[in-house]
């Protein structure tokens, strides 16, 4: 797979679609696929240009835009099972390339749609297929695709790890803490900080794990472990609803390893019941 960004203005039956209408992608529940061949769909009131993302062997991936009282479905399409949802609900189904095609999709979408226009003169934007970006004659800078860097961190203490709880998570969720980067940190100083501002605890030991592309809307999730040093939890703003330690043995619903948050947990207990 390649990944590409540049707009055709017309498109052919032999390329892959991604829809988003109102922040949600449309998912065929039947086949587990967000992905869909031009024939299945009502593209009469779709015009171009469209924004390719990607290319697999000669097939192009365009992610599409619509408008909701478009019908996009075509006539042997089941609505029933087909419908729009949002783009968190299907993550624990994809795999690695699939995750990222999705992610890709979800940010390029919105930057398509923020860029449509000059922010300065209000005049459409022109693409320079050069650059891959969206810039207007009233000035010299492109706009380029923005990504967010975040730090999401698993804090340790031999059997157990310190997990928090977003009053938007599923009942009974909890997961790794993240947060921004600020401008001037370097991404172990913003751990450091985030850990403080959110459960009011010091930390230690900082080890890089991985990172991912997390489309909510548009982050660059780097991933750490680190050490409980001291500390009681007390939580300082309102980003959290609960923290607590949990042992490694018994623990809550947490993120699917789709996403770095599962991964980070799961990486630790299965390190740890090595020792």
């Amino acid at each position: 797979m390649k990944l590409i960004r540049t707009l055709h203005e017309s498109i052919n039956e032999e390329t892959s679609l991604i829809i988003f209408c109102e922040n949600k992608i449309l998912y065929d529940q039947s086949e587990k696929s967000y992905i869909f061949d031009p024939k299945d769909l009502n593209l009469k009131e779709i015009n171009g240009p469209f924004l390719a993302i990607a290319k697999v062997n000669d097939r192009y991936i365009y992610v599409i835009n619509i408008d909701s009282k478009v019908e996009i479905l075509g006539i042997f399409m089941n609505p029933d099972t087909t419908n729009y949802i949002d783009l968190i609900h299907i993550l624990a189904f994809l795999d690695n390339e699939s995750f990222l095609i999705a992610s890709r999709a979800s940010i390029l979408n919105n930057w398509h749609i923020k860029n449509s226009y000059c922010n300065y003169c209000g005049n459409i934007n022109k693409f320079d297929l050069v650059e891959g970006a969206f810039g207007c004659e009233c000035k010299n800078a492109l706009n380029y695709p923005s990504i967010s860097p975040c730090i999401i961190t698993l804090i340790h203490d031999d059997e157990r790890i310190l997990l928090g709880r977003s009053k938007f998570f599923p009942e009974n969720m909890y997961s790794t803490l993240a947060g921004f980067i600020e401008a001037g940190e370097s991404a172990e100083q913003a751990l450091i900080r985030e850990v403080s501002e959110e459960v009011n605890v010091e930390v230690s030991h900082i080890e890089y794990y991985s990172s991912q592309s997390w489309p909510f809307p548009s982050q660059l999730m780097l991933g750490y472990k680190c050490k409980y040093q001291k500390g009681e939890i007390v939580l300082n703003d309102k980003e959290l609803e609960d923290a607590q330690w949990f042992n490694i043995k018994e623990l809550p619903n947490i993120p699917p390893d789709t996403s770095i948050s599962g991964q980070l947990i799961r990486s630790y207990i299965e390190d740890h019941l090595k020792l």
